[in-house]
């Protein structure tokens, strides 16, 4: 399958702002977790950003064939937020070169 290489930058870039938006039980201590006096709360699940999670994970299944465990850990620090910079640093490398390093990810999911 090929991939649009601008449209894939950008989803990676900004897919921590999908999952900020998610529910999550952080917060929730054990007593509260495992309270079975009180009456269940139910929610409504918010599936607006499901098809969001599911290109998330056909997306690392291709990267995670055609990267190396480098561009793979770049590309998960990446869609979790992290900077060009910190992830650079996280290498031992400058950010122009962790910019590099997500181009030629990019380009050979292209291929």
């Amino acid at each position: 399958m090929r991939y649009d290489k601008a449209t894939v930058q950008e989803f990676v870039l900004n897919y921590h702002k999908i999952q900020e938006n998610s529910d999550s039980c952080e917060g929730v201590g054990i007593d509260d977790f495992f309270n079975v006096s009180d009456q269940a709360e139910t929610h409504e699940i918010d599936n607006s950003n499901v098809e969001d999670v599911i290109f998330f994970n056909e997306l690392e299944a291709v990267i995670e064939s055609v990267a190396t465990e480098k561009e793979h850990n770049l590309f998960l620090l990446l869609s979790n937020g992290v900077s060009f910079e910190k992830a650079g640093s996280i290498f031992g490398v400058k950010e122009p070169r962790a910019k590099q390093m997500l181009n030629q990810l990019l380009d050979k999911l292209e291929k």
